[in-house]
């Protein structure tokens, strides 16, 4: 078994059962920041259709970037660094924004849905974003430089950090996904929060710098990819 093979999220009977039983959870948590703060008018019946809607598109979707981690070798992997991105200091406490701010936007996009139909438009153009991520990713594989992941685990936060490096092979920086799903995320949240949807993606291309996830040249180009998929992409 490969390194890349290892680090795949396999559909597993227990993972179909922690599916299963996330998704009620999950949607009952939609439903109260719906209801709360976005003045949703679903019903907890109608967020489970559309969290379990979601739960499958996700999977599904996970398992394309993983096909393309697996098989992005045929064309030349470039590196984007510049010197501008050597003195940015490496910061890992930001992992926890990172990874867990990310999916909670993500998560406050699925409360924020009106209507069911709104939430499938949006579904479609996250689907768009992928196709259109895992496509550079293929065509143009791109890493960050070797030492950017040569640190000591010596804190919770390095130790987060490198298991969340063990889940990618390291060839999908540019484009930053992490930045085109913020700015996605950001301008779908924009009519019920304003300007406050900003921070978010703000937040979210800063903590991919001080991790050393990515470098610049990866950032503007995701941001720009979620503005444009989010741009052309149908919507109610």
């Amino acid at each position: 078994m490969s390194a890349d093979d290892s680090a795949e999220v396999r559909i597993t009977p227990r993972y179909m059962l922690l599916l299963l039983v996330s998704i009620p959870v999950f949607a009952w948590l939609y439903y109260l920041v719906g209801s709360t703060f976005f003045a949703s008018p679903l019903s907890l019946e109608e967020y489970v259709v559309f969290s379990t809607l979601v739960a499958i598109v996700v999977t599904g979707c996970y398992q394309l970037f993983f096909w393309v981690q697996r098989n992005n070798y045929v064309f030349k992997t470039r590196c984007f660094e510049i010197p501008l991105d050597n003195r940015i200091p490496f910061w890992p406490s930001w992992v926890w924004i990172y990874s867990f701010l990310y999916y909670i936007a993500i998560g406050f996009v699925v409360a924020s849905i009106q209507t069911i139909t709104e939430g499938v438009y949006l579904i479609f153009g996250a689907v768009m974003l992928l196709l259109a991520q895992v496509a550079f990713f293929y065509v143009l594989p791109s890493t960050v430089p070797p030492d950017y992941r040569r640190y000591e685990v010596n804190s919770l936060s390095t130790r987060f950090l490198k298991f969340v490096q063990g889940k990618d092979n390291g060839r999908n920086c540019m484009p930053s996904m992490h930045c085109s799903v913020a700015m996605y995320v950001s301008m779908a949240l924009f009519p019920a929060i304003g300007n406050a949807a900003w921070i978010f993606a703000g937040l979210i291309a800063v903590s991919c710098l001080l991790v050393k996830q990515h470098q610049l040249a990866d950032i503007l180009p995701g941001l720009g990819l979620g503005w444009l998929v989010w741009t052309l992409a149908p919507t109610l």
